[in-house]
């Protein structure tokens, strides 16, 4: 669970690039969206979330993923506090570090939302975006995630623009599903389609750190795209087992994210779109 205290969110970075980078978002979702989502509602696949036990249906966003909205399992459960748009650059993989053998997923998370709202840690909300499932369920965390990059929470201190995904359970000797992996790589990978974000081999971002206990405020920062929370924090966060994983992580969603594409640019080129495996990186001011 997350251990530290609440990031401060009045952070003037909102006007740096903004304007530029929600133009490449746009194009990409515009691109994106007005064709292989409309085909993902008929081919949503094994790792579509189940429906909720309040009857609450997931949302279709790609090809093999669905993501269970907030009110699936945190309806009663409002954010305690304002949340703020985030300048998404790159991608955190993180686990809960408790329990794999959960009986239900929804309760997990409703207590990571308790212990995550309370007077230990002070935060308004979940701190995580998404979680995803041993069964590769996946899930909205922070409220508004489904919908845009939100400012996240995080051990060690919040250094600032990333989403944050979260796996349920503990990941330091045993591996996740290949269930859970699968719910992963496409969670990532249609975050880094809506987000603008580049995912190809070696790819990486560079920002100035708001502030965590291993990058002080003001500090530059370069991080892979996609990243372990440890590499943000003194964490072991997302335990040694998942860590080692993140090179092939990061081939298997650029491989998807190619595959999406392909997928998109004739229709693209047809509807006069800018083709979307064309958008590239967006350089930091």
């Amino acid at each position: 669970m997350c251990e530290d205290h609440p990031a401060d969110l009045d952070d003037p970075f909102l006007t740096r690039s903004h304007t530029r980078r929600q133009l490449l978002r746009s194009a990409t979702a515009a691109t994106f969206g007005a064709t292989i989502g409309a085909a993902a509602l008929v081919t949503v696949g094994r790792h579509s979330s189940a429906r909720a036990t309040d009857g609450t249906e997931p949302v279709v966003v790609a090809p093999g993923l669905a993501i269970l909205p907030r009110d699936a399992w945190g309806a009663d459960l409002a954010p305690r506090g304002p949340l703020y748009p985030e300048d998404s650059r790159f991608l955190l993989v993180h686990h809960t570090a408790s329990p794999s053998n959960y009986a239900d997923a929804r309760t997990v998370i409703r207590g990571t939302y308790s212990f995550h709202t309370s007077s230990a840690k002070g935060w308004p909300d979940v701190c995580y975006e998404f979680f995803v499932g041993r069964d590769g369920d996946v899930w909205e965390g922070r409220a508004g995630a489904l919908t845009a990059p939100v400012v996240a929470d995080a051990t060690g201190g919040n250094q600032g623009f990333a989403q944050l995904v979260c796996l349920l359970g503990e990941f330091t000797t045993v591996a996740p599903t290949d269930a859970a992996l699968s719910a992963l790589t496409h969670v990532l990978t249609w975050l880094s389609l809506r987000d603008g974000i580049d995912v190809t081999p070696g790819a990486t971002t560079s920002f100035i750190s708001r502030g965590s206990n291993k990058w002080k405020v003001g500090t530059a920062v370069t991080a892979h795209t996609i990243d372990g929370h440890r590499d943000m924090t003194y964490t072991a966060c997302p335990g040694n087992a998942m860590y080692a994983l993140l090179p092939s992580l990061r081939s298997d969603v650029f491989a998807l994210r190619q595959s999406w594409l392909a997928a998109v640019a004739p229709e693209s080129n047809r509807n006069g779109l800018r083709p979307a495996k064309r958008l590239g990186r967006v350089e930091n001011p």
